[in-house]
């Protein structure tokens, strides 16, 4: 695997909500590199005032200035109610509630049109990073495609290639992901582009599961607030195997490492379609001639958790098995 130093980015960080988005949140706060420079959320894996309120807290938290504005946009097909109420536990944890944050009024603007201004007022081109469905994206492209040169780099967390996907129901095949079938002409709209694309698809993300070892070490810090939020977040993901036979897996923060190193994980250029329609709609596949995307492949999972420790927990150590 090629080890690439981190270099500066401009980032806009677009997530819904879930856990292991917060995480990617946390983690982006700590990338001395990375001028975070606005954060919307998806009404997707999430209820979307309590994921922008928990946005809003864990910026407050960490010292971050970065402004946020909260989306509006529908997918075509909604995530499961019970999977979106983890932004209220997390809104909840003590952690973020020692105090009252300091924290102005929520942006007036809907994230779609709010990501469209921060892409027009940027100083240069910046990096969109995606861990959540690419709707508030695709609207910009759509409605103001003179914003695709403001996009130096799209770094999403979406697609299946060549295992099965998350999407268990019983109108679907199961071969796809959930950021794409909850908005699959979103994906195409943004494959339709000409904005670099850089794919971590579940053929790399399920290989980092959540494991207790990796919560528990994060107890070695205790005491640090980062440190703390990190766990707790971590530890709301229990009994998600148990309830719906998937594993839950660092998707998004593995996707967000490669912001700070590229070297975790190895990439090839495929090319790629996604079906929008059908019992498979949602799926990104390998097609001759389709949008050519970089793709991250394989990934050294004992680095990306030392990095999630080093970086959140510098006093913690690797976790030992898995």
């Amino acid at each position: 695997m090629t080890d690439l130093p981190p270099r500066p980015r401009r980032v806009l960080f677009d997530h819904d909500g879930a856990p292991d988005d917060l995480l990617s949140l946390l983690l982006l706060t700590r990338y001395g590199h990375v001028d975070l420079r606005g954060v919307a959320v998806t009404p997707a894996d999430c209820l979307p005032e309590p994921a922008l309120s928990v946005t809003r807290k864990i910026l407050d938290l960490t010292g971050r200035d970065a402004p946020t504005a909260v989306g509006t946009l529908p997918g075509r097909n909604p995530f499961p109610l019970e999977w979106r109420i983890d932004a209220l536990r997390a809104d909840a944890l003590p952690v973020l509630n020692r105090k009252d944050p300091d924290i102005g009024p929520a942006d007036a603007l809907p994230a779609h049109e709010r990501l469209a201004v921060w892409l027009a007022r940027a100083p240069a081109p910046v990096t969109v990073l995606a861990t959540g469905p690419l709707t508030n994206l695709a609207w910009c492209l759509e409605h103001h495609p003179g914003l695709e040169s403001r996009i130096e780099e799209v770094v999403f967390m979406g697609g299946a290639l060549d295992v099965a996907g998350n999407v268990l129901r019983p109108d679907h095949d199961g071969s796809a992901e959930w950021n794409v079938f909850w908005d699959p002409d979103a994906v195409r709209r943004v494959f339709d582009s000409a904005v670099p694309v850089t794919m971590f698809p579940l053929d790399v993300t399920d290989r980092v599961p959540v494991t207790m070892d990796l919560a528990r070490a994060f107890g070695r810090a205790y005491g640090d607030p980062v440190a703390d939020l990190a766990g707790s977040l971590l530890a709301l993901t229990f009994g998600t195997l148990e309830t719906t036979g998937l594993a839950y897996c660092c998707w998004d923060s593995l996707t967000t490492s490669y912001l700070a190193e590229p070297g975790i994980c190895a990439f090839e250029t495929v090319h790629c379609d996604v079906i929008t329609r059908g019992v498979s709609q949602g799926r990104v596949l390998r097609r001759a001639g389709g949008r050519a995307v970089r793709c991250a492949v394989t990934v050294d999972a004992g680095r990306f958790y030392r990095h999630l420790l080093d970086t959140l927990a510098s006093d913690g150590r690797p976790p030992t098995g898995r």
